[in-house]
C-alpha cells in the first residue's frame, strides 16, 4: 500500500515538473519574441513620404475635431544639416545661425533658397562616431540652437542609427526631409572630387530660388 502511494506521488511530481518546465520554456520563448519585435521596430526603415502623409492625416483630423491647426515646420535649412546619401553614408554641414524671428522671410519659402554651398563645407562623418559627432557639434550650442535638419537622398532611410542620438538627447527640434537640388549637386562634386563653380551649374529654377 505504501509503495503504491509513493509511486502515485512520484508520478504526480514528475507530471507537475513537466508542466512547470513547459511553462518556463513558453515564457522564455515569448519573452525572446517580444525582444526581437522591439529590435525590429526600433531599427525599421523611416519612409519620409509615409511619415509626411501620416502627419497630414493627423493635422486634418485635429482641425476637423477641435479646430486646432497643426503646422509642418517651415523652411528647408537650419544651422545644422545631416545628409544621408543613397549608400546610407552621413555628411554634415553648417549654415550661419539666423534666428527665426529676424524677419528674413526665408522661413516661409516654398522653394529652397540658394545657399552658395561649397564642397569644402560638407564633411563626411564615420557611421561609428555619428552620435559623438552630433553631440559635439549640436549639444554644445545654446538650447534654442540645438536643432537638426536631416536630409535624405532617398525616400526610405535604411540607416536609422542617427535616431539613437535623437532619442537619447534633448534636441530643441529636428526635421526630416528629402535633399535639395543644391545639396545633391554639391555632394556629387565633392564625392567625385570635381572642381565646382555654382555659376556653371544649370539649375532647375522650379526647384531652387536663385538670387536676383
Amino acid at each position: 500500500m505504501a509503495d503504491g502511494i509513493f509511486l502515485y506521488l512520484y508520478l504526480n511530481l514528475i507530471s507537475m515538473a513537466r508542466v512547470f518546465i513547459g511553462f518556463m520554456v513558453c515564457f522564455l520563448l515569448l519573452n525572446c519574441t517580444k525582444q526581437e519585435e522591439k529590435i525590429v521596430i526600433k531599427n525599421k526603415p523611416y519612409i519620409i513620404s509615409y511619415e509626411n502623409e501620416k502627419f497630414d492625416k493627423y493635422a486634418d483630423s485635429l482641425k476637423k475635431n477641435s479646430n486646432t491647426v497643426a503646422l509642418r515646420p517651415k523652411g528647408f535649412y537650419g544651422e545644422s544639416q545631416l545628409i544621408i546619401d543613397k549608400q546610407g553614408d552621413f555628411y554634415y554641414y553648417q549654415n550661419r545661425y539666423i534666428g527665426i524671428g529676424c524677419g528674413t522671410g526665408r522661413e516661409n519659402d516654398t522653394l529652397p533658397y540658394f545657399l552658395d554651398l561649397q564642397p569644402k563645407d560638407i564633411i563626411k562623418v564615420p557611421q561609428t562616431s555619428i552620435s559623438d559627432f552630433l553631440s559635439e557639434n549640436i549639444l554644445s550650442k545654446e538650447k534654442n540652437r540645438r536643432i537638426l535638419i536631416v536630409a535624405s537622398q532617398t525616400d526610405t532611410i535604411k540607416n536609422t542609427s542617427f535616431f539613437n542620438f535623437i532619442n537619447k538627447n534633448k534636441l530643441q527640434a529636428y526635421a526630416i526631409r528629402r535633399t535639395t537640388q543644391e545639396e545633391d549637386t554639391v555632394l556629387k562634386y565633392k564625392k567625385n572630387n570635381y572642381s565646382y563653380f555654382s555659376v556653371e551649374i544649370k539649375w532647375d529654377k522650379s526647384k531652387i530660388k536663385l538670387p536676383k
